[in-house]
């Protein structure tokens, strides 16, 4: 009889759904500007939608303080920031013009403007990585900010949609599928290999050896240890298409437009756990960013919001 009870408590258990010890909690609902696009570090959140960008600082983020202003001219693609004051903003015009916006409305802080040409723009250390789907990626050497020393150009496959540079690596989704390529010569990097299962692919976040990719509303796992031959080894469908993908500590937040985001523990890759979905009032989340214990999120005409995560 025992043994009978101890089975079932444990089919019990197996049965449970996975159970989020953390809770988010709303702080702030900010609905004086429009943005869908959203990136932070620890102490600043900048927020952007096609041509304009805000920069709050998050000293309180209960308050967020509106640090500065810009305009640019055409479209920003993304943006990248190097300490406090060096924006490096991305867009396909060469002549693109970005313009503070003064206003006594805000205190100030100094912020200087770096125009790129590109799509896609990451950073690690004083190395700039920017992807333009009709050149490549290049690799330049930013310094402490301002010097601009290229160090070469990544051409052998074009049509980059979405990117993450680890030295010695970078991973790269193109027009075909995943790319994984050894950047440790900077001057001259090397495509190791390619996995061309993945349809639709957009967008890619890393967490170990495994590389999440959205493509439409199928989310996939792809193991890339061996960097030669990256392998699927997991695959879901979700109820809306993709916008967004972050992780912090084995969690994966995905913003899904009205579904809102959702939470999956990804610990183990071959068995992820649904751990929670933030549905922010009628909202639709368009992106997402994370710092500390904070969850941000670009909510389009309705605004952003920063809820408490722990």
């Amino acid at each position: 009889m025992k043994h009978f009870v101890l089975i079932l408590l444990l089919l019990a258990a197996v049965a449970l759904p996975a159970i989020d010890d953390r809770i988010p909690n709303l702080l702030v609902h900010m609905q004086n500007i429009q943005p869908f696009n959203v990136d932070c570090n620890e102490d600043q959140v900048i927020l952007r939608n096609q041509n304009y960008l805000w920069i709050h600082s998050l000293f309180n983020p209960w308050q967020p303080r509106l640090e500065a202003v810009f305009l640019s001219s055409t479209q920003i693609e993304d943006v990248n920031i190097l300490g406090d004051n060096q924006l490096y903003i991305c867009s396909r015009e060469a002549a693109n013009i970005i313009t503070p916006v003064d206003t006594l409305a805000y205190p100030g802080r100094i912020y200087f403007t770096n125009q790129i040409i590109g799509d896609r723009v990451t950073r690690e250390g004083s190395m700039l990585y920017v992807a333009d789907r009709f050149r490549g990626i290049d690799i330049m050497d930013i310094g402490k900010g301002g010097m601009r020393e290229i160090k070469s150009t990544f051409s052998e496959k074009w049509g980059i949609r979405d990117f993450i540079a680890q030295y010695p690596y970078l991973y790269a989704l193109n027009d075909f599928g995943l790319v994984t390529v050894d950047i440790s010569d900077q001057q001259f990097p090397i495509s190791l290999g390619i996995n061309y299962e993945i349809a639709d692919a957009t967008l890619l976040a890393k967490n170990g050896n495994i590389i999440w990719i959205g493509a439409g509303k199928r989310l996939l796992a792809i193991n890339a240890e061996d960097m030669n031959k990256p392998k699927l080894i997991n695959q879901f469908r979700l109820s809306n298409d993709i916008q967004d993908l972050e992780i912090k500590d084995d969690r994966l937040f995905i913003a899904l437009g009205k579904g809102g985001v959702k939470i999956l523990g990804i610990r183990n890759p071959l068995k992820v756990e649904d751990l929670r979905t933030i549905y922010p009032t009628t909202a639709s989340v368009y992106d997402v960013a994370l710092a500390k214990d904070l969850i941000f999120l670009a909510l389009g005409r309705d605004g952003w919001m920063v809820y408490d995560y722990r």
